[in-house]
C-alpha cells in the first residue's frame, strides 16, 4: 500500500505543500512522486488521486501519475453524465444543464487546480452572454456543478475541492452574481381561463380531434397533478365506486425514491376521464408526453397573449382552490403529494391576503 504525505513549506512566494507518495518495500522506498501546491486542498486532492493510483498499479501508477495528463472539470462531468450509478439518476434538467457547461472554459479547467475564481469567471462570462441568463438561472450552473463533481469524487475516485463551491457561493450570492429563485405567485386569472377555453373549444370544433388539451387543463386543476403524472395515469388506476386515483411513481423531496398516492377525483375529475373513452384497463388515459403537453400550452397562451403563466402554475392553483375550498394544508399536501409541507406553503399557497382592519 502506497504511503502519502503533506508538506508545509515556506519560500520567498509565500506557504507551499509538498505532496509525496512512496512505494516501499520492506522498509526500503521503492518509487517516489512528489509535487508542490500552492494549497492544501490542492496538495491533497493530487496525493490522494496519486495513491490510488499507486495502489492499483504498483509502481506503474507512479509512472502514470507523472505522464497523465490531469483529469479536468470535463472528464468529470463527462464521467458522472455517462457511467452508472449517477447517469440514470439526474433529471432532465440537470442533465441538459451539465452538458451545456461542458462547452464553456470553466470544463477545461484541471479538477485539481478549480478555485473560486474559476467559478466567478464562469458566472461572469454566463451573466455576459448573448442570453443575459438572471442570476437564478446561473446559480443552477453552480449547484449542478458542485453536485456532479461530487458524486465524480464519491463514485468514480475523481477528486476536488469542492469547498470552494461553499466559499465562493456566499461572495457570489451577496453581490447578486447568483441568487436564490424568487418565490412565484403567479394565479391564471379566472379571464384567461375563458379565453384558453373558449378558443381550445373553437380549435375543436373546427381542426378536429388531437391532444385533448382543454381536458388536460381542466383536469390539472382538478387533480392538481404534474403534466408528467397525468401522462402516466392508466384506467385501472381509476377506482369508480370509491371515486379515487391511484397516482404512481410521484416525485420525493429527499431522494430518487418515488411514492404512490390515492387521491379523491371530483365529479368534473370523474367525468373528464369518462369523456376519453378508454376502456382497456392498462391504456392510458391521457397517452400524451409531457413535452406535447408543454408545447400545446405554449402555443395557446402566445396565440392569446397571455404572458407569464405555465402550466405548472396550474398546479399550484389547483392547491390554493382546495386550501380555500376548507381542506387544511396536510389535507391538501395528501393530494398535491407533497412530503415537504414548507414547499407547499411556501411555493404553492399563492393566496391573496386581505388587508388586516
Amino acid at each position: 500500500m502506497a504511503t502519502k504525505s503533506i508538506e508545509m513549506r515556506e519560500t520567498q512566494k509565500g506557504t507551499r505543500y509538498r505532496g509525496q507518495v512512496r512505494i516501499t518495500l520492506l522498509g526500503k522506498t521503492v518509487k517516489s512522486c512528489a509535487k508542490t501546491f500552492d494549497s492544501f486542498e490542492k496538495a491533497k486532492v493530487w496525493v490522494d488521486n496519486t495513491a490510488q493510483l499507486a495502489d492499483r498499479y504498483g509502481v506503474d501508477g507512479l509512472k502514470k501519475a507523472k505522464k497523465a495528463p490531469k483529469p479536468r472539470v470535463k472528464d468529470a462531468v463527462h464521467t458522472v453524465l455517462n457511467t452508472e450509478p449517477t447517469a440514470s439518476n439526474l433529471g432532465k434538467s440537470k442533465k441538459a444543464n451539465l452538458k451545456m457547461l461542458l462547452s464553456f472554459p470553466i470544463a477545461q479547467v484541471p479538477l485539481e487546480d478549480l478555485s473560486e475564481r474559476h467559478l466567478y469567471e464562469h458566472c461572469k462570462l454566463r451573466a455576459e452572454g448573448s442570453k443575459s441568463p438572471k442570476p437564478q438561472t446561473i446559480a443552477h450552473d453552480i449547484a449542478n456543478l458542485c453536485t456532479a463533481l461530487k458524486d465524480a469524487n464519491t463514485f468514480y475516485g475523481m477528486r476536488s475541492d469542492t469547498s470552494i463551491f461553499i466559499n465562493a457561493r456566499s461572495s457570489l450570492q451577496r453581490h447578486n452574481i447568483i441568487a436564490r429563485s424568487e418565490a412565484r405567485n403567479r394565479r391564471p386569472q379566472q379571464f384567461e381561463l375563458n379565453n384558453i377555453t373558449s378558443a381550445l373549444e373553437y380549435a375543436l370544433v373546427n381542426e378536429g380531434s388531437g391532444l385533448p388539451l382543454l381536458d388536460i387543463v381542466e383536469f390539472a386543476i382538478e387533480t392538481s397533478l404534474r403534466r408528467g403524472e397525468i401522462s402516466k395515469i392508466r384506467v385501472c388506476d381509476v377506482d369508480w365506486e370509491k371515486e379515487t386515483l391511484t397516482v404512481r411513481d410521484r416525485k420525493h423531496p429527499n431522494s430518487r425514491l418515488r411514492h404512490t398516492d390515492t387521491i379523491p377525483l371530483s365529479k368534473k375529475a370523474l367525468t373528464i376521464i369518462a369523456k376519453q373513452g378508454i376502456h382497456e384497463p392498462n391504456y392510458r388515459i391521457f397517452p400524451y408526453k409531457p413535452d406535447a403537453i408543454s408545447d400545446a400550452w405554449r402555443k395557446i397562451r402566445t396565440k392569446l397573449n397571455i404572458e407569464d403563466l405555465r402550466f405548472h402554475d396550474l398546479r399550484a392553483e389547483a392547491a390554493c382552490r382546495l386550501f380555500e375550498g376548507g381542506l387544511d394544508i396536510v389535507e391538501v399536501s395528501k393530494i398535491t403529494g407533497h412530503r415537504n409541507l414548507d414547499i407547499l406553503n411556501n411555493h404553492y399557497m399563492r393566496l391573496k391576503i386581505d388587508p388586516v382592519r
